[in-house]
């Protein structure tokens, strides 16, 4: 996609500069999904966490938050928003801007519409916070879900087998073209079309690279992806009754392994500049990198649930906390910690926090937002399925809260050659990715062309 960076337009929310201003002392922060449950609960906490970290009392931050909603219920959380962040004072109000967008993920002309406006009226952005998505499923096995959560709490309200998705869930016709192929929905809304947004705003990740380090695309992840939900050659998910947990199995995937010279031709693309111009001007910042974390397990709107079942379902995971999980963040305000953690902290905290992996073979590191049984909140490492914690492999441990953390019942200790298996499972996923990418680019344009 051509990027536009024509001069704004009224009433489009954009970053204000004054002529004394240092685009330095600005960070830019983007949130999708923010109408509510942990996307709202992210941006309270980035909230937080700049007014209370002393080294950015000199900073200004821009929260940009993208809904679904109609203008007068954007306008309701914009205000809420600022709202909060008044409560901390107005000498910390003052320095945080919150600016409101809309966006359909399952809707690409939509996605690249954001892009434009996002590249027309922001000189940069520091951290996208992927977190928008739908769970694709349609009901709930309740005498299953009773039976499990009655007999085996901590693993059924950790890992839950019995949520019923739909199979072969798509996505409305994106153009008129006649070679346009069925898109999945839960693929769309969870992994690709954020993917898309990502490519697109390239130029302003790429201005990033101030002392915070450089630009970061922190994708969303989840506690319930696993190895088994995921095939390569169905990468939409349309074969599948889970494709939620496929769609974050690739999440994790295409972060984990976007560092390694395996997966380097397709993700080099992935973060080029398609402009010629914006490339000139933006190929000179630092790259930026691809995070994951995850929330946990909390309550949000994802799987709806009338009042009483949801207080039922909240009861059994403080129950699950107290006999051990440390996954059941059960907020959604504890559940935004390892995002906000991985968006705000400097980049030599989070090197230092991959290091140790990295000092025995390994690379990056599924970040998970975890509490003790009291339910204060950590930042913890997380193992994925042939992958290990933070591609550390052959049952060697970091730490020793890695090696006694709870695990999934019949999760395999990675090995050498799942590590192998997983690297070249990335390379795959980002070479489809990319070929996805540029044959949507392709049918958008012509899109536009026919207009």
């Amino acid at each position: 996609m051509p990027v536009q960076t024509s001069s704004p337009r009224k009433n489009e929310a954009r970053l204000e500069l004054g002529p004394t201003d240092n685009l330095e002392n600005h960070i830019v922060v983007l949130v999708t999904g923010a109408n509510s449950g942990l996307g709202y609960s992210t941006c309270l906490r980035l909230i937080d966490e700049f007014a209370k970290d002393s080294s950015k009392s000199s900073k200004h931050l821009t929260l940009v938050f993208t809904t679904r909603r109609p203008p007068a219920q954007v306008q309701t959380l914009k205000n809420d928003l600022q709202i909060y962040a008044h409560r901390l004072g107005s000498q910390v109000a003052d320095r945080i801007s919150i600016l409101a967008e809309t966006v359909d993920l399952l809707n690409l002309p939509s996605v690249r519409a954001l892009s434009r406006r996002l590249n027309r009226n922001f000189p940069k952005l520091d951290s996208i916070i992927l977190n928008a998505g739908i769970g694709g499923w349609y009901g709930i096995d309740w005498p299953g879900a009773i039976w499990n959560v009655t007999t085996d709490l901590l693993h059924a309200t950790t890992w839950p087998s019995y949520k019923v998705g739909y199979l072969g869930m798509l996505t409305p016709r994106q153009t008129h073209h006649p070679d346009e192929k069925p898109l999945g929905a839960v693929f769309c809304a969870n992994v690709f079309g954020h993917y898309m947004l990502a490519h697109n705003v390239m130029p302003l990740l790429r201005r990033s690279g101030q002392a915070n380090g450089p630009g970061r695309i922190i994708w969303v992840g989840s506690i319930e992806a696993t190895g088994k939900s995921f095939d390569v050659e169905d990468i939409q998910g349309l074969k599948t009754s889970v494709a939620y947990e496929s769609s974050k199995t690739l999440t994790d995937i295409l972060a984990l392994t976007s560092d390694l010279p395996s997966t380097a031709p397709w993700v080099q693309k992935f973060l080029s500049v398609d402009d010629e111009h914006e490339s000139e001007t933006a190929t000179n910042g630092p790259a930026p990198v691809s995070l994951v974390g995850h929330p946990g397990i909390c309550g949000t709107s994802i799987i709806p649930l009338i009042l009483p079942l949801f207080w039922a379902m909240t009861a059994a995971s403080y129950l699950a906390r107290f006999f051990g999980s440390p996954w059941h963040t059960i907020s959604p305000y504890i559940g935004a910690n390892s995002l906000v953690w991985l968006a705000l902290t400097p980049q030599l905290i989070l090197d230092a926090a991959e290091k140790p992996y990295r000092d025995r073979g390994g690379g990056h590191v599924k970040w998970g937002s975890s509490t003790d049984r009291f339910g204060s909140p950590l930042v913890v490492s997380t193992e994925a399925d042939g992958w290990g914690n933070g591609g550390v492999v052959d049952g060697e441990h970091v730490s020793a809260a890695d090696k006694l953390r709870r695990r999934r019942r019949g999760m395999e200790v990675a090995m050498k050659e799942d590590r192998v298996r997983f690297e070249e499972l990335g390379r795959k996923c980002w070479q489809q990715m990319e070929e996805l990418r540029i044959e949507w680019d392709g049918l958008l344009d012509t899109l536009e062309e026919g207009q």
